[in-house]
């Protein structure tokens, strides 16, 4: 993976997703060079061959941390929408807020929510990314672990 940025592609351009890294780099392209104004989470509905689909949503205003049955009802309204829709499709997440790569425990709490709520899906789950102001990264073994 590279620091450069790649360019945000409009939907329809973009080519689909078949391994981590393109997911890491699509992430890093809606990130851009300007980082997040407060804590979102993102989601993305992928067809079965990590197509694009028209699902595409941002959550603004994100608590510090995820409320449990926020995150499991959440997860039941993109599991559904993949099986009416995309059925054998999958969903990407990726937790952003501003600041520096300091690797809070709020966001270690985020990544954690939705690894685990992801695991209980019906859908495949890419693996959760986090954002910040400095860089996009997956969360890793680390951030995952209670």
């Amino acid at each position: 993976m590279t620091d450069e940025i790649p360019p945000l592609l409009p939907p329809d351009q973009m080519p689909p997703l078949r391994v981590v890294a393109d997911l890491d780099r699509f992430w890093r392209s809606l990130k851009g060079p300007w980082g997040f104004t407060r804590p979102q989470l993102w989601c993305v509905m992928l067809g079965p061959e990590g197509e694009w689909t028209s699902v595409f949503m941002k959550i603004e205003d994100c608590p510090d941390r995820p409320d449990p049955a926020m995150v499991r009802s959440l997860f039941g309204t993109l599991t559904s929408v993949v099986l009416d829709h995309a059925p054998g499709g999958s969903l990407a997440l990726m937790y952003a807020r501003p600041g520096p790569d300091d690797h809070r425990a709020d966001d270690r709490c985020w990544a954690r929510g939705l690894d685990e709520a992801g695991r209980r899906a019906p859908v495949d789950v890419w693996p959760v990314f986090l954002a910040n102001d400095v860089c996009v990264r997956i969360a890793a073994p680390d951030d995952l672990a209670a």
